[in-house]
């Protein structure tokens, strides 16, 4: 009986980080510049996009329970290839939108897929697998980024080509190194190192909190994503700094994880890691506050890197290890799917925000609903004995 191990998850993880990462960042510039819509429209597209992203995740979660999470998996890679596969055909308005939304739908289910089998590793840390998982996938956001930058030329028919060959290299990793039966979830202890909580404690409070500030996190972050791209090109900037923008993301996320492993002491208490972050995030906006200054510009990308590295491989370990074996799948998809939320109606609610104000007013707004959240886990945590 062939066994799971973390390499080959790393792998997947990566490759598909690395697609993904190859659409997002260009889904709002390709829809506002080269499909001359406006930040709304575009915001409603992505809307519909981590719409399908949230239902992925959900109903991925429910089946990942109770059905053989290989074939699942499988399914979803396939899923992946058809998609991306049409994308390069249908790279106008209303067509490209359309596929966005069938994108958003499989990779919602494939990002669920990777947090599942990773609440599957037998015989290590939930905690350490998420961190390792966390690292790989920003590798990932780094190299998809950057190379947007040097392939994207007014056409999304190269990107949809690659995306495809990634997703196609990815399906054959887990078809020779992946078990094909079904897996059941396993308990480990070494999370106490750094001070998981047990199931009973994670009462109906913590849980609201936790999906409400990962909703709010989210709208907040995809304006990094989505709208301070269009900022950034109007005042002229090239899309090869906001590519190096992710690639800083992604080294300063290199070396915080690394500092992380190296002293998990150093914030031991997985509630006290979710406000530290959720903090520094609040802060980067402030910093930032849509400026002209580079330098300005790259401290806010370092401060909200900082943050998003405590804070989101943090959630889903918090969750696992409160979780009842039986709802471990389901309670995955549900992070994957209030995340997505965020997600969805982030891009619209900035777009309207800049389209009726200016991005000054989006960054402030922003900074202070993370300022809110940061309080409400604080009262939270209150109810979390570590």
């Amino acid at each position: 009986m062939k066994k799971l191990h973390l390499k080959p998850l790393l792998i997947v993880a990566f490759l598909n980080e690395t697609a993904y990462s190859m659409m997002w960042p260009l889904a709002t510039i390709y829809i506002h510049d080269i499909l001359h819509k406006s930040l709304t429209i575009a915001g409603i597209a992505l809307l519909l996009f981590s719409t399908a992203n949230v239902i992925g995740a959900v109903v991925a979660g429910k089946l990942y329970d109770r059905w053989n999470q290989f074939w699942l998996t499988i399914g979803a890679m396939i899923g992946c290839i058809i998609v991306c596969i049409l994308g390069a055909f249908f790279v106008d308005w209303p067509g490209y939108a359309l596929v966005l939304t069938g994108f958003g739908f499989v990779t919602g289910w494939l990002t669920t897929a990777v947090n599942v089998y990773g609440t599957l590793m037998s015989g290590r840390s939930t905690t350490k697998i998420f961190n390792e998982l966390y690292l790989v996938l920003n590798l990932g956001l780094v190299i998809g980024t950057m190379a947007i930058s040097e392939i994207f030329k007014n056409s999304v028919v190269p990107i949809f080509i690659l995306v495809t060959i990634i997703y196609i290299v990815s399906l054959v990793v887990l078809l020779f190194y992946f078990p094909q039966q079904r897996l059941e979830y396993t308990s480990f202890q070494a999370d106490k190192k750094v001070a998981s909580q047990p199931t009973k404690r994670l009462d109906s409070r913590i849980l609201a909190v936790s999906f409400l500030s990962l909703v709010i996190m989210w709208m907040m972050y995809t304006q990094w994503e989505s709208n301070f791209s269009i900022y950034l090109l109007d005042n002229g900037f090239k899309l090869r700094f906001y590519s190096l923008l992710w690639a800083l993301n992604g080294v300063v996320i290199i070396i915080v994880q690394l500092l992380l492993a190296r002293w998990p002491q150093l914030i031991s208490k997985l509630k006290n890691r979710i406000i530290v972050g959720l903090l520094f995030l609040a802060i980067s906006y402030f910093v930032t506050l849509a400026t002209n200054s580079v330098l300005l510009i790259c401290v806010g990308m370092i401060l909200l890197t900082i943050g998003e590295a405590f804070y989101v491989p943090t959630v889903p370990a918090l969750i696992n290890a409160g979780t009842p074996v039986e709802q471990k799948g389901h309670r995955q998809g549900l992070v994957n799917g209030f995340s997505s939320i965020g997600r969805a109606i982030g891009p619209m609610f900035g777009g309207l925000i800049v389209d009726h104000a200016s991005f000054k007013v989006l960054f402030i707004v922003a900074g202070f609903a993370l300022l809110a959240i940061t309080l409400l886990n604080y009262w939270a945590s209150k109810g979390i004995q570590e």
